[in-house]
């Protein structure tokens, strides 16, 4: 995620650094395992996106992120995927103190 509104408008132009963004990169393994875990199908259908291997997706708008945070601790997974999920925890609420968004790029 893009550290400020900024570094976002010049994201989608392909003109960041790595040192202007917040990551958590997922292996494949990590990735395919909460796909199958349900937890992409399940913020596809929260906040009208389409998370999948083979779409660059973008959550963005307090509405959306406050709707991520708010619902993403009920989302029940293994101990590996409890990880992975507070990782992803964390990108949503840097994005909602700094008006960014969270990119899914596969």
């Amino acid at each position: 995620m893009p550290k400020t509104v900024e570094v976002a408008n010049r994201l989608d132009k392909n003109l960041v650094s790595p040192n202007e963004l917040i990551e958590v990169t997922l292996s494949d393994e990590d990735f395919n395992d909460l796909e199958k875990s349900g937890f992409f199908y399940y913020l596809n259908n929260l906040v009208s996106v389409n998370i999948d291997d083979y779409e660059d997706e973008l959550i963005e708008g307090e509405d959306n992120i406050k709707k991520v945070l708010n619902s993403i601790g009920t989302f029940n997974g293994n101990s590996r995927q409890k990880s992975l999920l507070e990782e992803i925890k964390r990108l949503f609420k840097e994005a909602l103190l700094r008006n960014t968004g969270v990119y899914f790029y596969l």
